[in-house]
Order: structure tokens, then C-alpha cells, then sequence
């Protein structure tokens, strides 16, 4: 595999990984907008590494695709988006990402300086705990192919 091909798979990752947790911080409700911000900035520059404008306005749902094949969930177009960049890599980088969340998200449970955390911390730890489990998976598939 190409040094390219790593970069371009990394950088897939990196951006699913930020588009996800992006949607799991606007679940939960409680982060700043200005963290917010700063994912989303930073998962479309790696979106845009991985694989140019076309992905990019794929994602915004302006691509080369007709408007019956695009789906309306923003965070369903994100696949095709990747598709052509996306290795064991992007596997990796999705499976160790996740797990990092699901760790973040128990252990701001944990240590929650209040007498009621928000519940929103806890599904976001299982999603994320059960989503890299699945990534493990395709990652470990994916070294057999």
C-alpha cells in the first residue's frame, strides 16, 4: 500500500470519526458551539484530504448523484462520500476513535461534579463502545482479504 493510499485512508477515518461524534455532541447537548465548530472544521479539511471537493459536495448534498439516489440524513451521505478512500486504515483510526469516546464519555460520567449527569453521556459511551466493536470487526476482516 501507497503512502497515498495510508494518508487518503486516514484521513477517511479521521473525518467519520468527526462527523460521528459531531452527531453525538449535538445529541448530548451539552458542548459548547465553539467545540462544535472546531470538529466540524476539522472533519471537513479531512474530508476534503481524503477525497477532494467532489466528496465534500457529496456530503452537502450537491454531487454528482441525482437528487432520487442522495439521501436527506446529512450524516448518510458521509459513506459514499468516503468510499473510495476508505482502507484498513480508516478502519483502524474509526475503531481506536470510538473506543476513545466511549472511554471519554464513561469516565466524564464518573467523574460528573454534579448530582445528576446527563444521561446523554452514557448512550453515547455504549454507541460508541458497540460502533467500535463493529469497526473491529471490518478491521479484522480486513486484514484476512
Amino acid at each position: 500500500m501507497s503512502i497515498e493510499n495510508a494518508l487518503r485512508g486516514l484521513t477517511a477515518g479521521i473525518a467519520v470519526l468527526g462527523y460521528v461524534s459531531l452527531f453525538l455532541l449535538l445529541q448530548i447537548r451539552t458542548t459548547p458551539v465553539s467545540a462544535l465548530a472546531g470538529i466540524a472544521v476539522l472533519a471537513t479539511a479531512a474530508l476534503a484530504v481524503a477525497g477532494g471537493r467532489p466528496a465534500v459536495r457529496q456530503l452537502l448534498g450537491r454531487g454528482p448523484s441525482s437528487q432520487a439516489d442522495t439521501p436527506e440524513w446529512w450524516l448518510a451521505r458521509l459513506e459514499p462520500a468516503v468510499e473510495d478512500a476508505w482502507n484498513a486504515y480508516a478502519d483502524l483510526v474509526l475503531t481506536v476513535g470510538l473506543w476513545a469516546i466511549s472511554v471519554g464519555s464513561f469516565g466524564g460520567l464518573i467523574t460528573y461534579p454534579g448530582d445528576d449527569p446527563p444521561f446523554g453521556l452514557a448512550i453515547a459511551g455504549f454507541l460508541s463502545m458497540v460502533c467500535g466493536l463493529i469497526s473491529l470487526g471490518f478491521l479484522i476482516d480486513s486484514r484476512y482479504e
